[in-house]
């Protein structure tokens, strides 16, 4: 009861500091939208959880080290969560690295099948990065009923026999100084590879040592910039999360300062869509606090909202900002050429191109609004121009859209995935492929799942 007192006592506060940015109208659809995204989370504020809290285990403790391990109980997986029948979840701590190689924490979850798909010997391992979740700490994948992506994700792979290990990404779900750093997906990679590294601490055997990494939009550049970084010198400690055999990249996310004007451009003075931008700014101005992206880039308007925005998550942030133009978001767009901004693109989300260390499947939604189709080829054949032999594959999906993405090209990611596992040799050179669709009548909205426990 504290924690609801707490967040209701904070609401109403925040409701009067920003009654002037957010009228009735918005003011009735952020708290919507608040409390549909709060019936989800399994502790309605992180920062009071015990099992999110840095233990005194971390001081010390070098990257991949398993700080804190717990299955979740029968009981707490029957009413708490949604994961089918049969399927057991554990979430942990571990370490992982900042830019600097420095040990920080990051929370993860294990989603297992419940029997061994060939007895006796060991799963199958994926590890499944995130896409966008939010902001805040409590916006963690790990606390979420659905394990936030259910079938559009960790669900579907573990159905398959599959483990999945899935890190939250430090600073979603752990406490570190520098918040949650979005869309870094140098970091981001450290966080997959630490995340199975402490894993087979708890798991053992149990775990292939062979495995692929495969996610979707942030989390389809995670897989892309995995890839990139454990082809790069100097990535031995990373290297030692087992035989990687591939990644498949959905809807990557990949340079963020380059789908910026092309939303705009697109938008044509409309709507540029949710708080994507917004996420990323508050990451840089904590990154980068000299330069005061908030201050200096964002309107009065939006910077008013922002502690509506920190309560919640993507959802929230949708439902504060999907309608905002440029103008009403931006004080202008040149923060996207600041030197820190495109300093940061170069480090920290680690814009290559690069070599891959094993082969990539690339899949694009060709009506996607968010992460634009013709992006992605920029940066496939980036890659592809600069390395030939890289044994990388693109498809394209007509009139997929973000997140419809997801579950038309699931059936293709899955028999890639099992194609690595059997060790079916992969063409080198580049690939580009429209797929050809049945008919022009299929569903094209995208379905989510939330379960219950009716009879």
């Amino acid at each position: 009861m504290k924690l609801i007192q707490t967040s209701v006592w904070l609401s109403s506060f925040l409701s009067i500091a920003a009654q002037e940015a957010c009228n009735s109208t918005c003011q009735a659809v952020f708290k919507g939208a608040l409390a549909g995204e709060s019936a989800s989370w399994i502790s309605k504020n992180v920062t009071l959880d015990e099992f999110y809290s840095t233990p005194a285990n971390a001081s010390g403790a070098k990257p991949g080290a398993l700080l804190r391990w717990e299955f979740i109980s029968r009981a707490d997986s029957n009413t708490k969560y949604t994961a089918p029948a049969g399927m057991s979840i554990a979430r942990f701590m571990y370490m992982t690295e900042d830019m600097d190689r420095s040990a920080i924490p990051a929370t993860a979850f294990v989603l297992l099948p419940y029997k061994r798909p060939v007895p006796g010997k060991p799963l199958n391992t994926l590890v499944n990065p995130h896409g966008t979740a939010g902001f805040i700490r409590n916006c963690a994948p790990s606390n979420h009923k659905d394990l936030y992506q259910e079938w559009n994700g960790p669900y579907a792979l573990a159905h398959a026999g599959y483990a999945v290990i899935a890190p939250d990404y430090a600073g979603q779900g752990s406490d570190i100084p520098q918040g949650f750093m979005y869309e870094a997906g140098y970091l981001h990679a450290a966080d997959v590879a630490y995340a199975l590294i402490a894993a087979r601490t708890a798991l053992g055997s149990l775990l292939s040592e062979e495995y692929v990494v495969v996610g979707h939009s942030e989390g389809g550049m995670s897989s892309w910039r995995t890839n990139e970084r454990l082809a790069m010198p100097g990535q031995e400690a990373l290297q030692k999360a087992g035989k990687f055999l591939g990644s498949v990249a959905i809807a990557p996310a990949l340079r963020p300062l380059d789908l910026m004007p092309e939303s705009v451009r697109r938008a044509n003075g409309g709507p540029i869509g949710g708080a994507n931008a917004i996420f990323l700014l508050q990451s840089l101005n904590k990154l980068y606090p000299k330069t005061k992206f908030l201050e200096t880039y964002l309107t009065k308007q939006v910077r008013d909202m922002l502690p509506l925005l920190d309560q919640g998550c993507i959802g929230t942030g949708s439902a504060l900002f999907a309608n905002f133009t440029s103008v009403q978001t931006f004080t202008n767009t040149s923060w996207i050429q600041h030197p820190d901004a495109v300093d940061w693109q170069k480090r920290y989300n680690g814009a290559g191109p690069y070599p891959l260390a094993a082969p990539m499947l690339v899949i694009q939604g060709i009506t996607d609004p968010l992460v634009y189709a013709n992006n992605t080829e920029i940066d496939f054949n980036r890659t592809c121009a600069a390395y030939p032999k890289s044994k990388v594959s693109l498809k394209l999906y007509p009139e997929s859209d973000h997140m419809v993405i997801r579950q038309t090209a699931q059936q293709e990611y899955l028999v890639w995935i099992k194609e690595r596992f059997d060790h079916v040799k992969v063409q080198d050179g580049c690939h580009m492929e429209t797929v050809q669709t049945i008919s022009n009548t299929f569903r094209n909205v995208a379905a989510y799942y939330s379960g219950s426990n009716r009879p």
